[in-house]
């Protein structure tokens, strides 16, 4: 891909039968995109009879089978894995893909998700404070300190663990990637201190104009409580969802390189672009909102 220096990533909605999701993740990977980024939802938002892939089993199974593009989940929900066995996972995908996982998590934001399992919906306040602490396990438990193998003992509001023990230890040191979607102050703090990415959608069902100016004024958020905190702003790699707006960036190869580039001025530097695999999203494919191989291959190479 050259079409721009930005890194270039695909969110699949694994909705469809494995054979084609196979098929169309090993398309991307030799079409050279960075990350395939799948959901990571009980049932399907909005139409639950929808028959979706679990996030985590399928990743172990494109892990198994693909060689080089990595795999994430876009974004893994916290309050429905407890934060060590969602450590656990996403070690044993990084240990079968040989270190090709990139951890996307977020609070929760689906409701009836959580009806659905029982799940105590909370304020946005307390979603944070257990994302703080549901993260905080997470790194502890990924990273490798001090001697291999070494125990985790934690004691917070939601999540307890005594001398917690993890291995095998991933591939990918001190610890596979970190996303967090974030966009309120108080989410953003978290991102601050813990992620590699930090992954956003702008303005959702706002206008593009909207998406830039939120995405320009939450990034110098963000860098001022990295330097609030000591850390350099540039550690965070700065990630945009496509499709969550009015934008429509696969109309053309022209479009789409303005659009990046646009982005790209305020400081993004890695977009997820949403596809459509063959048979889904027709209408949002020929209004330009969703990307299918051929308008994929279109923009990225035009």
């Amino acid at each position: 891909m050259d079409a721009t220096s930005a890194r270039l990533d695909v969110f699949v909605w694994q909705a469809i039968p494995w054979p084609q999701l196979l098929d169309d993740a090993l398309y991307l990977e030799k079409l050279g995109f960075g990350t395939c980024w799948i959901a990571d939802h009980y049932a399907a938002v909005g139409n639950p009879a929808t028959p979706a892939l679990e996030a985590w089993s399928t990743l172990a199974a494109l892990a198994s089978r693909t060689t080089r593009i990595r795999l994430g989940t876009s974004v893994t929900n916290i309050s429905t894995r407890h934060p060590a066995m969602l450590a656990k996972q996403a070690a044993t995908v990084d240990c079968i893909s040989g270190g090709r996982v990139d951890l996307g998590v977020g609070p929760g934001y689906y409701e009836q998700e959580h009806k659905w399992l029982g799940i105590p919906f909370l304020t946005p306040a307390r979603r944070i404070d257990r994302l703080r602490e549901a993260v905080h396990i997470v790194d502890g438990l990924l990273r490798e300190r001090g001697e291999p193998g070494q125990r985790v003992t934690f004691a917070g509001d939601y999540y307890h663990l005594e001398e917690a023990p993890f291995v095998p230890v991933p591939v990918g040191q001190p610890r596979p990637p970190l996303a967090i979607a974030a966009d309120g102050e108080k989410a953003l703090s978290v991102v601050a201190k813990y992620a590699d990415i930090w992954m956003t959608l702008g303005v959702h069902g706002g206008t593009g104009e909207e998406s830039l100016a939120r995405v320009r004024e939450r990034g110098k958020l963000l860098d001022e409580y990295c330097m609030e905190i000591g850390r350099d702003p540039a550690a965070i790699e700065r990630a945009y969802f496509v499709g969550w707006t009015d934008e429509r960036p696969f109309t053309s190869a022209e479009a789409f390189r303005d659009f990046i580039g646009a982005y790209q001025e305020i400081g993004v530097q890695r977009f997820l672009l949403p596809f459509a695999s063959a048979g889904q999203d027709t209408k949002s494919v020929a209004a330009g909102e969703v990307a299918d191989r051929k308008a994929l291959e279109a923009c990225v190479t035009g």
